[in-house]
């Protein structure tokens, strides 16, 4: 029998406990392995379908449809001011009153004229039949008809002459009361009572009207072109009432209501390149005024329908973009799609999706074709 000594024993003790521990971590690896590991934890959303607005962007001002400089007709020293500054109007509202005595004055110096030429022409009638029976007697010469006949045509258009001049007089003295011819606001009055106005006055107020109110731009012929195509992939023609014409106010707020074309050229402006559009816009509120800037967009009233996927789901390599779908079984698989325009929530699909597919849109980087996931659901709209 062979005795060991201590070293040897302590040789083997040191074998024996490596081996059991090489087992232990032999053990715990295998423990760990991925086939042991839980399926990766992922977020689906279900793709919608959604209206493709594609709009085009362009800067436009406001114009008014209806805008008048009020001036005198008459002359005279300005006797009353109606409004006040800035106040709203209506068609046929008193906004001036010029002295009227000397046109009144005018008015019955006409209508004595008048008198006095009725009188003169009933006389001159009377002697007309007197001389026509003194001829036809024989009594009175050929020639003293003719000037009966020639007194009583004179006499006649004196008659005339003075109601002219009564028309003239009543109309300068309706002018020296002037009246709103639109509605609008009215601007602050550029004379005081008691100056002399006149025709050759200038401008005493100014009339706006705000409501609707006009809106134009140029339309580039190239993005024109593009509405037309776009209309014609969708299987009509462009026209105006084709169009969803919305506003941007100058302080960044949207503007709640939606314009109609009211006057498109009909060529090309060949130095811009441009076709000018004149827009018509309801304002109600008078928000918008004449002369702002303002921002247009012009797409379709009933745009194209198509599936969305966030751009969180969207990858890419050598053969395009691809997402991964979730199937039965918590698997995924790879669907490659095409892309159209960009929107808000991600990435228009041409192709490759029909909509109510659920796509991976958080823990796609760990993915393989065929993986099986433990998938979570996000509604459209949630925070990711």
């Amino acid at each position: 029998m062979i005795k060991l000594d201590d070293s040897s024993r302590k040789g083997r003790a040191f074998v024996t406990l490596a081996g059991l521990a090489f087992a232990l971590l032999s053990g715990i690896a295998n423990a760990q392995a991925p086939d042991g590991m839980p399926p990766p934890a992922v977020v689906v959303q279900q793709v919608e379908i959604q209206p493709i607005d594609e709009q085009d962007e362009f800067i436009a001002q406001a114009e008014a449809i209806e805008a008048v400089d009020i001036r005198a007709r008459v002359q005279g020293f300005l006797q009353e001011i109606a409004f006040r500054s800035g106040q709203e109007v209506e068609e046929g509202d008193l906004l001036f009153r010029i002295e009227p005595d000397q046109y009144e004055a005018q008015l019955a110096s006409a209508r004595a004229q008048l008198s006095r030429s009725e009188a003169a022409q009933q006389e001159a009638q009377r002697t007309l039949a007197r001389t026509q029976e003194l001829v036809q007697r024989q009594t009175a010469a050929r020639a003293t008809l003719d000037e009966a006949q020639a007194a009583a045509d004179i006499a006649a258009a004196d008659v005339e002459a003075a109601r002219a001049a009564i028309r003239t007089a009543e109309l300068n003295l309706s002018y020296t009361e002037i009246s709103s011819p639109i509605s609008g606001y009215i601007d602050r009055p550029l004379f005081t009572r008691g100056n002399l106005v006149g025709p050759d006055s200038g401008t005493l107020a100014r009339i706006v009207q705000l409501d609707p109110i006009w809106v134009t731009f140029s339309l580039p012929e190239d993005i024109f072109v593009s509405l037309r195509q776009q209309a014609a992939d969708q299987g009509r023609s462009l026209e105006p009432e084709g169009l969803r014409l919305t506003l941007r106010l100058p302080n960044g707020s949207d503007y709640p209501h939606t314009g109609e074309v009211d006057y498109a050229a009909s060529e090309t402006d060949v130095r811009t390149g441009t076709i000018p559009v004149r827009l018509r816009f309801p304002n109600p509120d008078k928000v918008i005024l004449p002369g702002q800037f303002l921002t247009l967009f012009i797409g379709l009233e009933n745009p194209q329908e198509l599936p969305v996927v966030p751009q969180s789901a969207v990858l890419q390599d050598r053969s395009g973009r691809f997402v991964y779908v979730l199937q039965e079984g918590n698997s995924v698989t790879q669907q490659r799609i095409e892309t159209g325009p960009r929107v808000p929530d991600g990435w228009a699909v041409t192709g490759g999706l029909e909509g109510g597919e659920e796509v991976v849109v958080q823990g796609i980087q760990r993915l393989s074709e065929g993986a099986v996931v433990q998938p979570s659901h996000r509604s459209v709209g949630d925070a990711e």
